[in-house]
């Protein structure tokens, strides 16, 4: 059956279900069948051991969503020199691992909603291992509802459920208030854990456009810092000339 302006329309005949039952079976191949692809030497170990790795020592665990997230976070880690260790399938999940600091980074840039249940489930050794979970989570400020004054004409800023900023540790981060949601993957890992048992903190950077520059991205790099993620202390938007036409 199919939905047509909010009405059930159901085929004529039973003849046409079959179309429908492969529609739904494909839907469910793509969405359940995600696995991790490791950056690593097949002929010294396993993906497996590469996971066991992540897993050895205690660490922290820090997720970073939102569009175009990737390309920012490959600039500001460790001043671009830091290499995911795996990647999902899906293209659009990926993780790195940060031994010295005792860290684990996963940025996502997934949009489709059907797959961020799927993803959080793959994300679920490091989220039950870890010592702290905090997931950062990059919204349209127009989404926020309740702005206070001050907070309109600024370029970024940060709400926090469930974390430090709360507190007052964060000066400049305040507490997310209803009737806003955090969405995506974010809100999945900060659910298994809180479904676990478990502390996760959830931060919303509002945004006035999804491109960050070098004014919108110093409060999430501040916070980063406080997450103790080894970044870079500012961020420069790189354009590139899309013509050789000049007036």
């Amino acid at each position: 059956m199919s939905l047509n302006f909010g009405e059930i329309v159901e085929p004529s005949t039973r003849a046409f279900w079959d179309d429908y039952d492969e529609e739904a079976a494909e839907e469910e191949s793509t969405f359940g069948n995600l696995e991790w692809i490791w950056y690593h030497n097949q002929e010294e170990s396993t993906d497996d051991q590469e996971m066991q790795k992540t897993l050895q020592h205690p660490f922290d665990f820090v997720l970073i969503e939102g569009q175009k997230v990737g390309g920012f976070v490959g600039k500001v880690l460790q001043n671009g020199q830091c290499k995911p260790v795996c990647q999902l399938s899906c293209g659009t999940v990926s993780v790195f691992h940060l031994p010295a600091e005792k860290l684990l980074l996963c940025v996502s840039e997934e949009l489709e909603p059907n797959l961020f249940g799927p993803i959080t489930q793959k994300l679920s050794r490091w989220l039950e291992a870890a010592k702290t979970v905090s997931t950062v989570s990059l919204q349209p400020a127009v989404l926020y509802k309740g702005l206070a004054e001050h907070e309109q004409e600024a370029v970024c800023f940060i709400k926090v459920l469930g974390g430090a900023g709360a507190d007052g540790s964060l000066a400049d981060v305040g507490p997310l208030e209803a009737p806003n949601v955090i969405t995506g993957v974010a809100a999945g890992a900060a659910s298994y854990r809180k479904f676990s048992e478990k502390p996760a903190a959830i931060y919303g950077c509002y945004l006035d456009s999804v491109i960050l520059d070098s004014v919108s991205s110093a409060p999430i790099l501040r916070l980063l810092k406080a997450l103790r993620v080894p970044c870079a202390d500012r961020y420069e938007l790189k354009f590139k000339a899309s013509s050789n036409l000049y007036m």
